[in-house]
């Protein structure tokens, strides 16, 4: 089954960084046809302020100010047909953002992000690190810097886990929208048979039952995962940063290293996190392509 955006959520604390990351929702949006919610949390308790009417009022007011400034960046009219909705709620921003993802049917989510910042205590507890890791859809991190030539290419990081299959189907129908080429990347710890027996099994397999033509596939052997990617992409700089986001295992939590969690705010390229399923079949996209063969 193709990977079908219907409806994007853009959640944004109309900072610069939501700005830029504006048009990256637009364009997706416009690409498939899919509405796009812009939204945005207030911390204000409305409902137990004195005067609450009046501060709900003011709030809703400023909020819709700034929507209209926001939506006013955008340029050039190509975005005109778009349906455009806008939601303020107050509340625990994450929380709040959450309620509404499974309350309106959410596809994707894209936020802006800080990027690269070398104080890992202020950004390991931000809102986009927060919404990464407990989103139940994919997530677009977009910071700082980041343009739409990023998405002339696509590196899909895979450790071969069992969802990894579906989420790289689903990453190529999100490449297709901007005529992306992908890179398939895996990094094993040692060079050995087994790593290597992998490597050319998870190429194999994918090549034979997802058919997309400009696809490649690379295998490093490095011990630290980060160096390596970034090297990478150092090499491809107009790319965007795909990973597949779990439950963390006994041994993630034991050791607290999150890759995605890290990426989002280490990667100087918009960041693509899908979710992973660990009882996802895929089974379902070999019997798919067995179907449009025979």
């Amino acid at each position: 089954m193709a990977y079908s955006i219907n409806h994007i959520f853009f959640p944004t604390d109309f900072s610069k960084n939501a700005e830029r990351a504006l048009p990256f929702a637009a364009e997706i949006a416009l690409k498939t046809d899919a509405k796009l919610t812009l939204f945005h949390a207030t911390q204000e308790t409305m409902d137990i302020a004195p005067d609450f009417e009046k501060t709900r009022d003011q709030v809703i007011d400023d909020s819709s100010s700034n929507f209209d400034k926001l939506l006013n960046s955008l340029e050039g009219d190509r975005f005109d047909s778009l349906e455009i909705s806008t939601v303020v709620q107050d509340g625990q921003t994450v929380t709040a953002l959450l309620s509404q993802v499974d309350e309106r049917s959410i596809d994707l989510i894209v936020m802006g992000t800080k990027g690269v910042t070398g104080d890992r205590n202020v950004i390991l507890g931000s809102v986009a690190s927060s919404v990464i890791q407990k989103s139940p859809v994919p997530v677009l991190a977009v910071p700082t810097g980041s343009s739409l030539d990023n998405f002339e290419n696509l590196i899909f990081t895979s450790d071969y886990k069992k969802g990894d299959l579906t989420a790289l189907s689903n990453s190529i129908d999100f490449a297709k929208l901007f005529n992306s080429s992908v890179d398939v990347l895996h990094v094993s710890d040692q060079k050995n048979m087994e790593s290597e027996i992998k490597f050319r099994g998870f190429r194999d397999l994918v090549k034979e039952h997802i058919k997309f033509d400009n696809i490649s596939f690379h295998h490093e052997y490095e011990l630290d995962f980060f160096p390596t990617v970034s090297q990478f992409l150092a090499d491809r700089p107009n790319s965007l940063l795909v990973m597949v986001r779990y439950k963390k295992s006994f041994w993630e939590k034991l050791t607290n290293r999150n890759l995605s969690k890290e990426m989002s705010f280490y990667s100087k390229v918009p960041l693509l996190v899908m979710i992973g399923d660990q009882s996802s079949q895929p089974e379902t996209i070999l019997e798919s392509s067995k179907k449009e063969t025979s």
